[in-house]
């Protein structure tokens, strides 16, 4: 009889301390409800100017016009971020250009990225009835500055869907635009720089 009671008490004690954590697990969300959740994230942060872009496809055109698909190796953090009147980025450009660009930019070859760090600029845009989507531009410099020799002033033209679904094409004087391929997601957390402490 005490042994039963004892293995009665511990059961009520397992069951008293998974309850909790069994309550508070998380309602699995429905295809509806996510679909809801995007759209609104869309049309909220598209209203204020402030959504992130995870980037994770870019188009090559190349002199044929027809496109080079390519997916952006997953170690890399490719994305646009729009905050009011600021943008920050970081994508890869393998836009082909004339040697009179290369020499005009001096150039030593065609690979660049595409940098921003919460550069300011304008963007335009807004909804597009026509095409059932967010339109926006913004011509900004590269790597933050028009004072290095080596500036490249770029325009980005960003579509987003309300599916959450973003297209940006990048155009830099000279160069064939490249094409993206991403999604609004929730904007990662900043990283918290650690302190040495000696």
């Amino acid at each position: 009889m005490k042994k039963v009671l004892t293995m009665a008490v511990c059961l009520a004690a397992a069951i008293m301390v998974c309850m909790p954590a069994y309550s508070q697990k998380k309602k699995k969300e429905t295809n509806k409800e996510k679909k809801e959740r995007i759209a609104k994230m869309v049309n909220d942060g598209a209203s204020r100017k402030n959504l992130y872009v995870s980037v994770f496809r870019c188009f090559n055109k190349n002199n044929n016009f027809n496109f080079n698909y390519q997916t952006i190796g997953s170690g890399t953090i490719n994305f646009i971020d729009l905050t009011g009147d600021h943008i920050s980025c970081n994508l890869p450009f393998e836009g082909l250009a004339e040697t009179k660009s290369r020499q005009a930019y001096s150039l030593a070859n065609t690979d660049i990225s595409i940098i921003a760090n919460n550069q300011i600029t304008t963007i335009f845009g807004g909804w597009n009835e026509k095409q059932k989507s967010y339109l926006f531009r913004s011509i900004f410099w590269n790597n933050d500055t028009d004072k290095d020799s080596q500036a490249i002033q770029v325009t980005m033209t960003i579509q987003v869907y309300q599916s959450g679904k973003v297209y940006a094409m990048v155009e830099v004087p000279g160069f064939e635009s490249m094409s993206y391929e991403g999604e609004v997601v929730e904007r990662p957390a900043p990283k918290e720089e650690n302190s040495l402490t000696e």
